[in-house]
């Protein structure tokens, strides 16, 4: 990374893991040095087999936008949006708190944490998928239609109520957020119409109400984290005419 004139690397900052630190560590010290100057991820000394067998889509894709060579040259690199560590609360056994109604993979929450854990995507979707199938099978002779809950969501966005959106939660849920941006952003989203802006606003209330830092979520107001409050699970509920957020206990380790 280059901060100002000056060069460094994150084998010499973090010595211990180097570039391979968390993801929310390297996501912050990108985000900072980028505000000065460009950063740059260097892939030199990868072996051509390595390239050729594990990144040959990153190589072409570096070749065909960036018109780099990846063998030859680092390539420089910003953080972006990569994975949503949450969506819809399931139980063990995947299913949620509406009866009759099970979720595996990315659109639930069950397995990550404060950072997005590799391989997870796969956990999800093979283990996660059959056990929600089975759960599903398990609930299939007592299924009673009759007792399922309406709720009236709002009609779908418009497209321009997208993009405004869109922007507020760049702005707002960023690598560095605090308490000013994230109720600008919260009053901004009330103002938009359609039911998208109910994820938007549940995302922007939970990262308000937890007060601390923790992976992913890191709030320069405040910078440390707190497990006697906060070692929990986030959770939104809207019950049709707003968004409640509560703390539930993380299951203890077996």
């Amino acid at each position: 990374m280059k901060d100002g004139k000056q060069w460094y690397f994150m084998e010499e900052k973090y010595p211990e893991l180097g570039n391979l630190m968390p993801r929310d560590i390297t996501a912050r010290e990108i985000w900072k040095v980028s505000h000065e100057s460009e950063v740059f991820l260097d892939m030199t000394e990868i072996s051509e087999e390595i390239i050729s067998n594990k990144l040959s889509g990153l190589a072409d894709d570096c070749m065909t936008y960036l018109h780099k060579d990846i063998r030859k040259e680092p390539v420089s690199v910003l953080p972006g949006i990569h994975y949503f560590m949450g969506g819809i609360l399931v139980d063990e056994q995947h299913r949620t708190p509406i009866q009759n109604l099970c979720a595996a993979g990315e659109c639930c929450a069950q397995y990550h944490g404060a950072n997005r854990l590799g391989g997870n995507s796969l956990l999800g979707a093979l283990y996660g998928g059959r056990v929600a199938a089975k759960s599903a099978c398990e609930q299939a002779d007592v299924v009673d239609l009759s007792c399922a809950t309406q709720i009236d969501f709002p009609p779908a966005s418009q497209i321009s109520e997208i993009k405004q959106l869109n922007k507020v939660m760049q702005e707002t849920m960023g690598v560095v957020r605090n308490e000013n941006t994230l109720l600008n952003g919260i009053q901004t989203v009330q103002a938009l119409t359609g039911n998208l802006p109910l994820l938007g606003m549940a995302v922007l209330k939970s990262a308000l109400a937890r007060k601390e830092s923790r992976g992913a979520h890191w709030r320069e107001d405040y910078p440390k984290s707190n497990d006697d409050d906060y070692l929990k699970t986030t959770v939104a509920r809207f019950d049709g005419k707003q968004i409640q957020i509560s703390f539930v206990p993380v299951p203890e380790r077996r």
